[in-house]
């Protein structure tokens, strides 16, 4: 099982509930998962910041808040927790280290466009789609962007409604052509 695959999509379209389903779905079929998800949080209808969700353990850490933090550092809307990042590039580091069979980043944005965020990482990240499956989420606007300054060539692209079976067909297809 090899081959990067990209989920895209814009704020709320549900990139990252289909991620955690196929991680959920991919484990179940005895699939070794490793990364970090970016869960949403929500107040008065209105996003209000993320969570970062360490795969397999559940780990978890504030990544961002749309209040003003003491410490922390604020790109666009939101205010980010140095700590998270460090955090997260330790978990990503130990997840590509850990070799499982799928590795998971939630999500490549504007921060890693302009070099912040998980921008370091990326590149080893990326070359790890030559033995494993990767799967990450690009807002749909980005992922041209993203596909030209990594060069890279995924083997699927995906919208993030798209249903949890035909995502899992396509990366059983590729998985019988490696």
């Amino acid at each position: 099982m090899q081959g990067l695959f990209i989920i895209t999509g814009e704020q709320g379209s549900g990139k990252t509930s289909l991620l955690k389903a196929l991680s959920t779905s991919l484990a179940k079929r005895g699939k070794t998962c490793g990364g970090i998800l970016a869960h949403g949080k929500w107040e008065d209808n209105q996003r209000s910041g993320f969570d970062l969700e360490f795969i397999p353990d559940g780990k978890t850490v504030t990544l961002c808040e749309s209040a003003p933090r003491e410490g922390w550092i604020r790109f666009r809307r939101f205010w980010f927790n140095p700590l998270a990042f460090d955090l997260g590039k330790q978990w990503l580091a130990l997840a590509i280290a850990k070799k499982p069979e799928v590795l998971i980043l939630d999500e490549i944005g504007p921060a890693e466009m302009e070099n912040g965020g998980w921008a370091a990482i990326l590149p080893g990240l990326f070359d790890e789609a030559r033995h494993r499956l990767v799967i990450v989420t690009v807002r749909t606007r980005l992922a041209e962007a993203v596909v030209e300054r990594w060069n890279l060539a995924p083997a699927g692209i995906f919208e993030a409604g798209t249903a949890l079976n035909n995502v899992m067909d396509a990366i059983t297809t590729t998985e019988k052509e490696a």
